[in-house]
């Protein structure tokens, strides 16, 4: 019996990068049995891929790729675009991936393969980060953590997931990407929900994809609005799910502990710096950090939106 998967992919003025991705999709090994169609949701008021543009790409591809645009601003939206986009083709199974990424051929045949063997279904795979140019020496890159492929997860980003139709089918469990969420978090909480919901989502330790870091990501200024913006989104994703009183009881301690810490560090880090240059600066980012984190959750808890995403890295 023939199976149909979907690969959905959100985009936002990075044209070149969506082609390189699109073209990674391409020479991905077909699983037997199943047929693979891609969906391309442009989040911009003005799409670039229409008309000639989008036939260029398509004419390119031997994969099946239909475009799609969401005018609201915003990952979520774009996000729930994608899913609507995707149920119109009748799949069986709903792949994510990110504009700035390319797969591996084995990508999907990994993850579908894994979801059967485990009786899964959501598959979450690692990324390798590709920098244009290094992080700063202070800056902790996230690295890849190695589990055996089948380890159960309670939560997923969406750069690297394979998930059951059913889930998001309104037949099914009907679930969408929070569109309160518009800063952050959106993928976090969708999983969260996702696992609550009663899914088996599962770790595929080898169904690698690539991320391009461009340089303009890993300045000073850039690193440290990411965090403040994850600290933001997280602390609102609480308020959404558990009330503000609550959220407060443990934010506004754990707030107060980084900021007190972080703007101690960021001090002795300061004064350090002519004499230990290198250690005085780790301290001196350390602190910011935690300064940044602190002050992200207040933010977070007040429900203010942050801007992090209104920029885009990479073309």
């Amino acid at each position: 019996m023939t199976q149909k998967l979907v690969i959905a992919v959100c985009t936002a003025q990075r044209p070149n990068m969506l082609k390189t991705c699109l073209a990674s999709l391409d020479k991905l090994i077909r699983p037997n049995g199943t047929n693979l169609t891609v969906v391309v949701v442009e989040n911009d008021p003005e799409p670039f891929f229409t008309g000639e543009e989008a036939g260029k790409v398509k004419g390119a591809l031997s994969l099946p790729v239909f475009f799609y645009h969401e005018r609201r601003k915003g990952i979520p939206f774009a996000r729930n675009r994608a899913l609507e986009a995707a149920l119109e083709h009748a799949p069986d199974w709903v792949a994510l991936i990110d504009d700035d990424e390319r797969a591996e051929p084995d990508w999907i045949e990994k993850l579908l393969a894994a979801c059967g063997q485990f009786n899964a279904e959501v598959a979450n795979g690692p990324v390798r980060r590709i920098y244009e140019k290094p992080a700063p020496h202070w800056w902790k890159s996230q690295l890849l953590k190695p589990r055996p492929t089948g380890t159960e997860i309670t939560e997923a980003p969406t750069n690297n997931v394979l998930i059951s139709a059913r889930i998001i089918h309104k037949d099914g469990l009907g679930l969408r990407f929070d569109e309160r969420l518009t800063f952050g978090s959106e993928d976090i909480d969708f999983f969260r929900r996702t696992h609550a919901a009663g899914a088996k989502m599962i770790w595929v330790d080898d169904a690698f994809v690539e991320e391009d870091i461009p340089a303009s990501r890993v300045t000073t200024k850039r690193l440290l609005s990411r965090m403040h913006m994850a600290a933001t989104s997280g602390a609102f994703n609480i308020v959404l799910r558990e009330g503000r009183g609550k959220a407060a009881l443990h934010f506004i301690p754990k707030s107060a502990r980084r900021m007190t810490f972080g703007g101690l560090a960021t001090v002795i880090g300061f004064c350090l710096k002519p004499f230990a240059r290198e250690r005085g600066e780790k301290l001196y980012y350390y602190g910011l950090i935690r300064l940044m984190k602190g002050s992200g959750n207040l933010r977070g808890l007040l429900g203010q939106a942050h801007n992090y995403y209104d920029v885009i890295d990479g073309n």
